[in-house]
């Protein structure tokens, strides 16, 4: 089937042809521990996956909504994976990094390249993947990035449940409200310029997330509520227009299906999704933040989204995105993706990743997270005409200070139930670095594993509850099979683990499993023994 540009596709590219002076450029940082490779040898790398990644070969042509995708099946490496040898030192890192955010994208062809930043350290260098917003959105940007150096295949999706009339009214609402008049950022003497600003904090996860599951949320409502209360410090001081309310804010939302995972183009809409400014303690915020994004993760809501999103004409969506970049209808941007599993080139582990959005017109603020390896790593980018914005890193570290701290015998990770059965499941050791550890298979670690990494709320992870009331989907699933797999050595595919029908079952099969792993001479240990065999053989 021919692909068909999505209505936010025409948007953007509309939106680009109207405004070439707006940089629509997003991407990704990748660190890496290690040599770095020839410049002629990462070419050869892109080019054994542009048949296999539909991003990297795709462009729109054509006028405003009457573009179409074009394909390049073999677009010119030389100018699209370069290097930069940088001086000694991190400071020339930092001064690259922001000087490729504004570099010039090819401006004919497919929409990306790849810059190689080595010199700085002998023993890292940077891979920074960057791409318009008009041929990827930040999924898309994501799928890419696993193509080309992931170390598994992504998890499939699973088909999202049927939504009712009321669930398309509330998503038609929702959407209209986003751009509605606020008069929050229309300061007639200090009007934004559209000049950016851009600066990153890194951060750990579970800082994020700990806070969160305790009130029943995820690292993403950790995230948004840390940001409210950073938000919430600058408006106090600077801003007289926006303190103590809530900032009129919009959350990206993906709606890609199973069979578009690697399709070009924007398979997202935005939902609302305001910020607690006016909240004075990191409890309330968390609190406001839970209770608001608990309906944009509603699969239903997903449900009617896509379907919003597909029948609603081109020139309609575009009209309500121009409408939400009018200077009285102005809002924040926010997102946040999750990458759990390892990414690397060669035998180089990436060990952080750095992400970079674009700021549409009239928009003051673009901030968007990725957690990778237990570091979140936060990129705002700002108008410049907005004074005191520039510490905003900072107040952001400030605001994680104000999150509140587990308690001792409090874990929210833990069923402390008293009917709760006593442990049973199997106790194993540790591979590799924790060798001389043991580990309980048990409920209490599968729900750790669930809640921790998989980043899913605490409390519907009960015994009897079947997999999806505990809100075990295919993701948390691959998480799962992931995190047994390098923690603990258990192998059990996605598939095998989706099969379970309770969560008492999950961790039966579990335990059985690494029971049978560990026994010398059963089916499963030989066939593990010759997997970790071949693989040394192909190395």
């Amino acid at each position: 089937m021919p692909l068909r540009p999505t209505p936010m596709d025409l948007t953007m590219h509309g939106m680009a042809q109207a405004h070439p002076s707006i940089s629509q450029t997003i991407g990704v940082i990748l660190h890496l521990e290690g040599t770095p490779p020839a410049l002629g040898e990462l070419r050869a790398h892109v080019a054994s996956h542009l048949e296999h990644e539909p991003r990297l070969t795709h462009y729109l042509h054509g006028p405003g909504l009457k573009a179409r995708w074009h394909r390049d099946p073999d677009p010119d490496l030389n100018h699209r994976v370069r290097e930069q040898r940088l001086p000694s030192g991190d400071q020339h890192l930092e001064t690259a990094l922001t000087g490729l955010v504004a570099h010039p994208l090819p401006d004919t062809g497919p929409l990306w390249d790849i810059w190689l930043l080595t010199g700085y350290d002998p023993g890292r260098y940077v891979i920074c993947l960057r791409a318009h917003h008009s041929t990827q959105d930040g999924m898309g940007l994501i799928g890419t990035v696993t193509t080309l150096f992931g170390t598994a295949p992504a998890p499939a999706m699973q088909p999202a449940p049927r939504a009712g009339v009321g669930t398309y009214l509330g998503t038609v609402r929702g959407m209209l409200s986003a751009s509605a008049t606020n008069n929050v950022w229309n300061d007639t003497a200090l009007p934004l310029t559209g000049d950016r600003d851009i600066s990153w904090a890194h951060v750990p996860t579970q800082r994020l997330r700990t806070a969160a599951a305790a009130r029943g949320g995820d690292t993403n409502d950790g995230f948004l509520a840390t940001l409210s209360g950073a938000l919430r410090t600058w408006t106090s001081h600077s801003w007289s227009r926006g303190a103590d309310r809530p900032l009129p804010a919009i959350t990206m939302v993906n709606l890609r299906r199973a069979e578009e995972h690697d399709r070009p183009g924007n398979y997202c809409t935005f939902a609302p999704a305001n910020l607690p400014c006016h909240e004075p303690t990191a409890e309330g915020r968390l609190d406001y933040v839970v209770a608001a994004t608990r309906t944009a993760k509603d699969p239903a809501r997903h449900k009617a989204m896509r379907s919003v999103m597909d029948l609603v004409p081109a020139r309609a969506f575009q009209a309500l995105a121009t409408r939400l970049t009018t200077p009285d209808r102005a809002t924040i941007t926010t997102s946040h993706v999750a990458i759990h599993r390892p990414l690397r080139y060669r035998e180089d582990l990436v060990t952080r990743l750095q992400p970079f959005n674009w700021l549409p017109r009239h928009q003051p603020a673009s901030i968007v997270a990725c957690s990778y390896n237990g570091t979140t790593s936060v990129c705002f980018v700002t108008d410049a005409a907005l004074p005191g914005l520039r510490p905003l890193p900072r107040l952001f570290h400030d605001a994680i200070d104000e999150l509140p701290q587990p308690q001792p015998g409090d874990d929210p990770q833990v069923d402390s139930r008293p009917d709760r059965p006593h442990r049973t499941g199997a106790t194993l050791p540790a591979p590799s670095a924790d060798c001389g550890s043991t580990a309980v298979i048990d409920f209490a670690l599968i729900k750790d594993i669930l809640v921790r990494q998989g980043d899913l709320p605490a409390e519907p992870i009960t015994h009897t509850a079947t997999q999806s009331q505990a809100n075990v989907d295919s993701l948390a699933v691959a998480v799962l099979s992931m995190t047994l797999e390098d923690r603990l050595g258990v192998v059990i595919t996605e598939h095998e683990l989706a099969k379970a029908p309770t969560i008492a079952d999950l961790v039966n099969l579990v335990a059985q499993r690494a029971a049978d792993q560990t026994e010398p001479g059963s089916p499963s240990a030989v066939r593990d023994a010759n997997e970790q065999s071949t693989e040394k053989t192909d190395r």
